[in-house]
């Protein structure tokens, strides 16, 4: 069963419940205000990535899905949305105070209809949800909404796991469901530098452009772990990945907003453009070969603080 409600409004009820009120419906349990934003971790092989949401279903413990219908359709550039600027993707809505398995995000992806799509070389390509429009984009992750008071959430997109390139299929790219969410007030950041000697391609391999600023990425892995590998690897995927890109007094700089209260890993590769996401790529392989070139464990983040983590060449 699923019920479905107006996005910003608790008056109504639209589907299934012959007009009640909302109090009538969630049969007088507690209540909490939430929102949700949007934000998003860049990838270097495409200039714009547009997408279209219907809404947004949320699965209670124990609960029949709530789905919050948008009254029109809202769409984002998602590669506007980096270095911890988000947009609202959900304003504040009232829902049953508690705990919530899941959260699905409606995208429109229609083929042949120019909702959602990717700009990449100049030209427009369709994004394509590998479960179909209809199913969404179901992230992993719960959340929880504390009663009588306001609950803010980020989901945090990672376009470099996210974006997948399906064979046979030109004119398409695949958008599958690399997203995390965060409590945004209960959450810390990890900025930091990256020594040049790193990017070296002559000493180091790397397969970067520093005159385009791509082909340089911090990967983060939960946990303080010597276990660091690509995306789509068979043991572990990172948790989010942040290109590293020159600031203006010319320091080659990272930053990963919203992550959750933790231990980390966190490792650093100049070979990023050789990272398949369909793939699991190796330093072995001979044409396009992916490592690390440092890494640094026992990273912490605090709740509501800026975590640095410097890279330098190891020792």
């Amino acid at each position: 069963m699923k019920r479905s409600l107006i996005a910003g409004s608790v008056a109504m009820v639209l589907a299934g419940c012959g007009g009640s009120s909302f109090n009538e419906v969630f049969e007088d349990t507690s209540t909490g205000s939430l929102s949700i934003a949007i934000t998003d971790a860049p990838v270097d092989n495409v200039t714009e990535v547009w997408v279209e949401f219907s809404g947004v279903t949320l699965k209670p413990q124990g609960g029949d899905e709530i789905e919050i219908a948008f009254s029109s359709p809202k769409s984002f550039d998602l590669l506007t949305l980096q270095n911890g600027v988000t947009a609202v993707l959900q304003e504040s809505t009232t829902v049953p105070a508690g705990p919530y398995n899941w959260v699905r995000l409606g995208v429109n992806a229609e083929p042949g209809v120019r909702d959602s799509y990717a700009v990449q070389n100049g030209m427009e390509l369709e994004l394509r949800i590998p479960s179909g429009s209809e199913r969404g984009l179901q992230l992993s992750g719960g959340l929880t909404v504390t009663a009588n008071q306001s609950s803010s959430f980020v989901v945090d997109w990672d376009l470099r796991q996210a974006l997948v390139d399906p064979v046979g299929q030109p004119g398409v790219l695949l958008l599958r469901p690399s997203l995390r969410i965060t409590d945004q007030t209960r959450s810390g950041t990890l900025t930091g530098t990256v020594d040049t000697a790193l990017l070296d391609a002559t000493a180091t391999g790397c397969a970067n452009d520093l005159a385009a600023d791509t082909g340089n990425a911090v990967y983060l892995f939960d946990g303080a772990t010597s276990n660091v590998n690509d995306i789509n690897d068979t043991d572990t995927d990172p948790v989010v990945t942040a290109n590293v890109t020159q600031d203006q007094d010319g320091n080659y700089v990272y930053s990963i907003s919203y992550l959750e209260v933790g231990e980390y890993t966190a490792a650093f590769t100049c070979t990023a453009s050789n990272d398949d996401p369909a793939e699991d790529d190796n330093a072995d392989d001979a044409v396009d070969p992916f490592d690390f070139a440092a890494v640094v464990n026992n990273i912490t983040i605090v709740e509501r603080e800026t975590t640095v983590v410097d890279f330098a060449v190891p020792e």
